[in-house]
């Protein structure tokens, strides 16, 4: 065989399995989105114009939510047992 023929061969093979690989990734689920911050930081500075004394009024607000409730599973009914009687012989 030509040395360059095998060369083509398996380049063809690698990129190949490349395609396949890289097909099989997108398919993949991805993690779903981090939930947004439960919390606020405010900040307001004041000035006291005749001492000229600096106050900084903070405020931090967190919420007691932490994630996205899960969605309630449906109730499953509960089975029906039926007796049967077995006639004897």
């Amino acid at each position: 065989m030509n040395g360059r023929l095998l060369l083509c061969i398996a380049m063809g093979v690698f990129v190949a399995h490349l395609g396949v690989f890289m097909i099989l990734d997108h398919l993949k689920p991805k993690p779903p989105p981090p939930p947004p911050p439960n919390f606020t930081v405010r900040s307001q500075t004041v000035v006291d114009r005749d001492s000229g004394e600096k106050t900084i009024y903070r405020e931090i607000t967190v919420s007691t939510k932490l994630g996205t409730p899960k969605p309630k599973a449906t109730p499953v009914e509960k089975p029906v047992l039926v007796e049967v009687e077995i006639p004897k012989s």
